[in-house]
């Protein structure tokens, strides 16, 4: 419920089929109309959408609000599983990280209508074994990578899409299942099959310092998000929970709420949405359960926050577990999330006061 008593409805838009095998990872390009979904079945897909003419509004197949197309579908090369997607801030370039253990940096070239006009213009290589994440910095002069080796790399993006490795961070003692950078700063977040999150920050005297270690799941940290404002990060866990840390200086993070009793299973993704004006925004969860939950986190009177869950689509997926929520970012899609899971499918879900 709203803060006026009204409801809070998560619905279904469109659903996107293809994938051959189940699809780990979705990214929404930050500035073009395009959705990234990767699998399995080694493959990326990539989708356009927009609003359809009044002519279509009635149309079943995509709600009457956005209608979406395979824009392309990329035969990565990749040896194995893509597992983890990431857009350039600039929206030109998408990165891949593979069980394979490289990462593939792709631009699209030709026309920008053109139909799989995507190539691999360079490979990254380090990772000993299966890369389970990769995100770009903010600016996105900084592509970081993780991966079941227990390492987390740290690239430097540099002209004609050549990279140098500005640094190995060896702290996590098992395998490194995300990262996520700061909206802001060059702050790096990841997290551990060691049950840890791990802050990271450049150190001009020497390599990459681990500043923070937030303790508190009691096992495998799979997912993190940090909010908009990059005071928090919400974090999803094999123990079923939930939890947002709050930042109490620069280098201090403490954890100021734990969600529980809402997911069954493992929680495998979490992402940090705007929201609704006067919050600190929406945290969705997904799954192994098939659950996709939404929370809101406001500030308390106190200073403290308080998250309490708004909505919740139980067997999102149908039987099959999902595995990434992601927010479409900005003004673009306001409270659009999409998910994919185990059954190979995309799912787009508006969020949204019932009427």
């Amino acid at each position: 419920m709203t803060t006026d008593g009204s409801s809070i409805e998560i619905t279904l838009i469109a659903e996107l089929p293809g994938h051959q095998d189940r699809a780990w990872a979705i990214a929404w390009n930050p500035t073009k109309p395009l959705l990234a979904s990767c699998s399995a079945d080694k493959t990326v897909r990539l989708y356009s959408y927009h609003t359809p003419p009044p002519s279509d509004v009635d149309s079943p197949s995509h709600g009457g609000e956005l209608k979406f197309e395979l824009n392309a579908s990329i035969t990565t090369g990749h040896a194995k599983t893509v597992r983890a997607l990431a857009w350039s801030p600039s929206g030109n370039t998408l990165a891949t990280g593979s069980f394979d253990s490289n990462v593939g940096i792709w631009q699209q070239v030709g026309e920008e209508d053109e139909e799989g006009a995507w190539e691999c213009v360079s490979s990254l290589e380090g990772h000993e074994t299966e890369c389970k994440g990769v995100a770009y910095s903010a600016s996105g002069t900084l592509l970081a990578s993780c991966s079941r080796d227990k390492s987390v790399w740290v690239w430097e993006v540099l002209p004609d899409a050549d990279f140098e490795c500005m640094g190995v961070l060896m702290e996590h003692s098992q395998d490194v299942k995300s990262v996520a950078w700061h909206p802001r700063e060059e702050v790096l977040a990841s997290c551990s099959y060691d049950d840890t999150i791990r802050i990271w920050i450049d150190d001009p005297q020497d390599d990459w310092d681990c500043v923070a270690i937030l303790r508190g799941h009691t096992s495998t940290v799979w997912s993190i998000s940090f909010s908009p404002d990059g005071n928090y990060i919400a974090s999803g866990s094999d123990d079923k929970t939930v939890r947002i840390w709050k930042r109490m200086d620069q280098h201090k993070w403490e954890c100021a709420q734990v969600l529980e009793g809402y997911h069954d299973r493992t929680i495998f993704s979490v992402a940090w949405g705007e929201g609704t004006t006067g919050s600190l925004g929406w945290v969705a969860s997904a799954s192994s359960d098939g659950q996709i939950i939404v929370y809101q986190v406001n500030v308390t009177e106190e200073g403290g926050i308080e998250a309490r869950l708004l909505t919740k689509m139980t067997s999102a997926h149908g039987v099959y577990d999902v595995n990434c929520v992601a927010w479409c970012p900005g003004n673009r899609l306001e409270n659009c999330l999409a998910s994919c899971g185990d059954d190979g499918s995309v799912k787009i879900w508006k969020v949204q006061v019932g009427k």
